[in-house]
This record gives C-alpha cells, sequence and structure tokens, in this order.
C-alpha cells in the first residue's frame, strides 16, 4: 500500500494566530484583544495636573492653583505692619511738638529776623500751598500718595518729593534737614504731632518762617524784603509766585544767580494755582508777563 505523506502547511509570516500578538507592526483582532489593548494604554501624567476620575465618567484635569495674589497680600501685610510698629517707636522718640514755636523762633533769631504770622489771604501763603501741598488744609499732616512715593524714591535712591508741609516744618526743626529712611519715618510721626496739636494757621506761620529761601534769607519776611524790598503781604502774584517756587532748591533757584531756572520754576507754581482754581489762565499769564522789582 502507498503511504501518503502530509506536509504542514506553513503560516504566511506575519500572520499569528488569532488572539495573539506577534511579529512587528502585528495587530491583534478580536473583542479580547480590545479589552487588552484599552486595558494596557496609559494616560501619562501631565506635571503640576491633578488628575480626577469618577466612576463611569472620563477623567477631569484640575487646574493648578494660583499663590501669588496670596503671597502679594501676605508681602504687603508684612510691610504695613513693620511701618506701623517703626512709626509708634518714632512717635514715642520724638520729642514733644510744645516747643516748636520756640525752634522756629532760634532759627530766625539766628539769621537775624523774626517768625510772622502768616494769613491764609496772602498771595504767598496761597502759592506756597498750591505748590508744596494743595491738600494742606484737608489732611492730618501726612499724605498716604506722597509717603509711597518717598519710600519709592528711597529705595531707588530718587528723591520724589511728596512730603506736606506739616512734615518739612518737622524736618527742619526736628531732623535737621535729613531724608534719610529713619528720619523719614520721624518726620512723619512729628507732622502728625504738630497737625494734631497747632490750627492749620499756626503750622503754616511756623513753615513760611523757618523754611529757607536761598541767598541766605531764612524765613518769608527776610525773603520779601531781601528780594523785593517789601513785606510779604504786599506781594504781588508775580513775585509771590516766584518766591513759592524757591524752598524745592534754594540755591540752584536763587534769582539772583538763577533768574532762568526760578523763572522756570515760577511757571510751575503758576499752573498750580490754576490747577487748583485762585487764579484764571489769564491771570496766570499776567504774572508771568508783570516785572519782578528784583533787588
Amino acid at each position: 500500500m502507498g503511504r501518503v505523506l502530509q506536509t504542514p502547511t506553513a503560516e504566511p509570516p506575519g500572520n499569528p494566530e488569532p488572539g495573539r500578538v506577534g511579529g512587528t507592526g502585528a495587530r491583534a483582532t478580536g473583542p479580547d484583544a480590545s479589552a487588552r489593548r484599552d486595558a494596557q494604554t496609559e494616560i501619562p501624567a501631565s506635571p503640576g495636573v491633578e488628575s480626577v476620575e469618577s466612576e463611569g465618567t472620563a477623567p477631569a484635569v484640575r487646574t493648578p492653583r494660583r499663590r501669588w495674589p496670596r503671597r502679594t497680600l501676605r508681602t504687603g501685610l508684612t510691610i504695613l505692619l513693620i511701618a506701623a510698629a517703626a512709626l509708634a517707636a518714632a512717635e514715642v522718640a520724638t520729642p514733644p511738638v510744645e516747643g516748636a514755636p520756640a525752634l522756629v523762633a532760634a532759627i530766625d533769631r539766628a539769621h537775624g529776623t523774626v517768625p510772622v504770622q502768616a494769613e491764609s489771604s496772602w498771595r504767598v501763603s496761597q502759592a506756597i500751598v498750591a505748590a508744596e501741598d494743595s491738600g494742606f488744609y484737608t489732611n492730618d499732616g501726612v499724605d498716604e500718595v506722597g509717603l509711597a512715593r518717598a519710600f519709592w524714591g528711597w529705595m531707588t535712591g530718587v528723591d520724589e518729593g511728596g512730603s506736606t508741609i506739616t512734615e518739612q516744618l518737622a524736618k527742619v526743626i526736628y531732623t535737621g534737614g535729613r531724608t534719610g529712611i529713619t528720619d523719614r519715618v520721624a518726620q512723619v510721626a512729628a507732622a502728625l504731632k504738630l497737625d494734631g496739636h497747632y490750627t492749620k494757621a499756626a503750622v503754616l506761620s511756623m513753615y513760611l518762617s523757618a523754611i529757607y529761601f536761598g541767598n541766605g534769607y531764612y524765613g518769608v519776611l527776610a525773603a520779601s524784603e531781601g528780594y523785593f524790598g517789601r513785606r510779604p503781604d504786599q506781594l504781588s502774584w508775580a513775585q509771590a509766585s516766584l518766591l513759592a517756587g524757591l524752598p524745592q532748591a534754594p540755591s540752584l533757584l536763587d534769582p539772583l544767580q538763577h533768574l532762568a531756572a526760578a523763572r522756570s520754576r515760577q511757571g510751575y507754581v503758576l499752573d498750580r494755582l490754576v490747577a487748583t482754581g485762585v487764579l484764571t489762565r489769564v491771570e496766570a499769564d499776567a504774572a508771568v508777563a508783570a516785572p519782578l522789582d528784583l533787588r
């Protein structure tokens, strides 16, 4: 009998048995293979993102919380607390303000003049308030915005100004004109005391009596008579606005030495008088054109 040999049929390459994954690029088929693929699939986690899965729902993504507003608020509160503590300490350290008029009188006596009782209606009084501290009659001796500018100026090394008339008075009679950070704190504390103890008229009188106007003139009486040969209550708007601009930089703005610079500052003072409603633009322009009659 002949015998028939059966040769096994070879499977084509890359065609594995059903349900089996093998070979490069081979895919399993059928429901079981699909389930296995789903189970093996992983979603990579993103840094800083938490995945929240609920049964029967797709994964949800939670956005990381922003922490900078809380940190900024914490930093701001810390600065305020430090400033409040420093101010409280300075208020205790600064001397009583009952002797302020005597300190002003001593400055005038040392420079051959006497204090004045300034009137708010004087042109020079109105010009000084408009240029140096337009909120003088309503503030409590300090200005918060001005304090922020002063602090920023101390941080950057650029003086931004911002001191009120009362702070400037405290600077002259209590801290010797110094502008360090501890001196600024002391000036604020003293200004609050001065404002609480004296009327606005008294504070303005002390300021106008003690401030330096350049060319060796301390106090508005000496400056008015020295520059113009007139008493403070007799000054024209041209003279008053020029004089009111000098305390910012008395030596650099001395009209006998630097008339152009003094005139430029005068223009600023007149603009402030217009902005605060004391003068009209026509009146301000007339003051610019009026003669100064400098001696």
